[in-house]
């Protein structure tokens, strides 16, 4: 009896969410940098992403981490 939150396809599908928000995360902080260094009042949004959106993504690899060590664990 397999958890939806144990199969392959949803850690691959968390991985994959986990990396698109931190690519698009560290780009809203290049586009925070580069505002910042042409003297241009950086947009809330872009701020928002860059502060909240590489945390999230680490605790998401966390999650898939700790699902991938449960199933290990299981199998064993």
């Amino acid at each position: 009896m397999n958890s939806t939150a144990s199969n392959p396809a949803s850690q691959r599908l968390l991985t994959f969410l986990a990396g698109g928000i931190a690519i698009v995360s560290l780009t809203a902080l290049v586009a925070v940098l580069v505002q910042y260094m042409l003297q241009v009042a950086a947009t809330p949004i872009l701020l928002a992403v860059a502060l909240y959106g590489l945390p999230l993504a680490f605790i998401l690899l966390m999650v898939v981490l700790m699902l991938n060590f449960r199933e290990r664990r299981r199998s064993s």
